[in-house]
């Protein structure tokens, strides 16, 4: 049976060492200070550390990469190693480190999704309140009253007590889009919300996390005009966790894209109103979301389309190996539930040339039906990554 270890360590002595595998533990300081010691670092910067109360080696133990960094003791220390199947129990018995920890995994992901963001224009980037407005003549334009309908609600209720300059013209146009709202009338516990209703809209106010226990949520928002797929969540997972770093604009619209249960929780009742194994799940899966939104950066530096609509499926299917704990290797069919415009804007592409799309469609290996993509073995995708990214001459993220 695995067992939670404590472990003291001498002021200079290694805690763990770069390139080793992660043996499965995700450690958390007790005492002292660790200190991270890397060739990676920047000439002159004082190095990161770790004091008690913080945490790492999660997403290195659940996706079984070695380590990056070799981190040593720069004071008398006592680490806890925990795990990677026991932190839901250890955290649920101390939420206040579980809402330390929440936070901080919440900052790391914010911080690479504006990294990804730099696709788009400046304007884009600055999300307040005010962008609600515009969004809502957005989404009539794409006939999507309901999701407008939420927008401009939304606008409403935050520019009456804020002066919105776009006030009076909000109400007006209520008028017309009130029969399309679609509210969510969240019950103490799980709530039961159709597919394609809007929970929360790009620029609304709100603090609330919500966990989905069943079905799929798609997070998204406007780039240039167009609608750029920031992820897509299943059962076990949560979002609206930005809200939890400070009272600011979301940073994105989260749809539903089948039938879902969702629970809504304010920050500070998380760890008391979800159960232990819902609590691992959460943990394991922003530290999954960390590791594949890395990944997206490094694919977005890939120029070749094809390479890298075939790596970021590769990816996908690695994503979902680990949401499912299969580490068999085995060769086999998967299935996502994205359209293949989905898959360009999840890539950043925004155009296609014709060719381009006929020759990602070569082989048969991969097929679109509505509202679909299936890849029929992983390693003839493989075989395809290998051969595209010989013909391009270019290295896309490491696939082991």
């Amino acid at each position: 049976m695995p067992e939670i270890k404590i472990k003291d360590y001498k002021a200079g002595s290694t805690v763990i060492i770069q390139n080793a595998a992660n043996p499965g533990l995700f450690y958390i300081v007790r005492k002292g200070v660790l200190a991270i010691d890397t060739e990676h670092r920047l000439n002159d910067k004082v190095l990161s550390r770790f004091e008690a109360g913080d945490s790492f080696g999660l997403v290195s133990a659940l996706t079984g990469h070695h380590f990056l960094v070799t981190i040593y003791a720069a004071t008398d220390a006592q680490v806890a190693e925990i795990p990677i199947a026991m932190i839901g129990s250890y955290l649920k018995s101390q939420p206040e480190l579980a809402l330390k920890m929440l936070r901080l995994y919440s900052r790391e992901l914010r911080t690479i999704q504006l990294h990804l963001s730099k696709l788009d224009t400046p304007e884009d980037r600055n999300v307040t309140a005010e962008v609600l407005y515009n969004l809502a003549h957005k989404y009539i334009e794409w006939q999507k009253p309901h999701y407008a309908a939420r927008a401009i609600k939304a606008y409403i209720d935050w520019a009456s007590v804020n002066q919105g300059v776009y006030l009076d013209m909000a109400r007006e146009l209520w008028v017309d889009l009130e029969k399309d709202y679609k509210p969510i009338n969240f019950a103490a516990k799980a709530t039961p919300v159709p597919a394609d209703t809007m929970v929360f809209s790009e620029g609304e106010m709100g603090r609330e996390i919500f966990v989905i226990l069943s079905g799929s949520v798609k997070l998204m928002r406007i780039v240039r005009g167009e609608e750029f797929i920031i992820d897509v969540l299943g059962a076990g997972e949560l979002f609206g966790e930005m809200a939890f770093i400070e009272n600011a604009p979301r940073m994105g619209s989260a749809v539903t894209t089948q039938d879902t249960q969702l629970i809504r929780i304010m920050p500070e009742q998380l760890v008391s109103s979800v159960a232990e194994g819902v609590l691992q799940k959460i943990f394991e899966n922003m530290a999954r979301r960390i590791w594949f939104s890395h990944q997206r950066l490094v694919i977005f530096k890939i120029n070749d389309p094809l390479v890298r609509m075939y790596a970021f499926l590769y990816n996908l299917v690695r994503n979902q190996n680990m949401r499912l704990k299969d580490k068999s290797g085995q060769d086999r069919a998967y299935k996502f539930d994205i359209t293949l415009q989905e898959l360009k804007t999840m890539c950043g592409i925004m155009r296609l040339k014709a060719e381009t799309e006929a020759n990602f469609f070569s082989g048969g290996n991969i097929t679109a039906e509505e509202g679909c993509i299936t890849i029929k073995s992983r390693k003839k995708l493989e075989d395809q990554i290998a051969y595209y990214r010989a013909k391009s001459g270019q290295i896309i993220a490491e696939t082991k």
